[in-house]
């Protein structure tokens, strides 16, 4: 179970750790994430069933590892067929996840293991110290190192960035 938390925790902090790339300087950059670090997860409640292949973490999730904390009011995760590699977590109910100064919000984030990919729906927000990105759909490649921002049909894409540079 251990072991299964971890990979849960590494994933969404590749994503986090992703998802604000697009600054020109950073003013702080968080810890290196090492899977080497404990993990502490709290929730009201912890349903696990092997013969389905999920685990359902419920009612005020914290988890953290390192430098990292994702809240959430449920954590499912879901393994891989005859393995416990996980094919897919799902995060739901005022998800935030927090890496230093790095914080995404949305009301869902859904990690595709075999894609590599983090989606954040529900009103997604990514932002670090005065900068953020918001749209409908936030979609973070973890092996490509690249982000794709969606607005609804007819919306749009919202973002605001503050110049880093030394002022001459």
């Amino acid at each position: 179970m251990k072991k299964m938390i971890l990979h849960i925790v590494l994933l969404l902090v590749l994503s986090c750790a992703g998802m604000v790339s697009v600054q020109a300087e950073e003013k702080s950059a968080p810890g290196r994430y090492s899977s080497d670090q404990p993990i502490e997860i709290a929730s009201d409640r912890l349903e696990g069933n092997d013969q389905a292949g999920n685990a359902k973490f419920s009612g005020n999730v914290v988890a953290k590892q390192g430098d990292v904390t994702i809240y959430a009011e449920e954590l499912h995760i879901y393994y891989q067929s005859g393995s416990r590699g996980i094919d897919k977590v799902i995060a739901l109910n005022g998800v935030r996840i927090v890496q230093g100064e790095r914080i995404a919000t949305g009301d869902k984030a859904v990690f595709f293991n075999q894609q590599g990919k983090v989606v954040l729906s529900g009103g997604p927000k990514v932002h670090q110290g005065k900068d953020f990105i918001q749209g409908d759909e936030i979609t973070v490649f973890l092996n490509e190192e690249r982000s794709v921002v969606t607005g609804k049909e007819g919306g749009r894409v919202n973002a605001v960035f503050h110049p880093q540079g030394d002022k001459k």
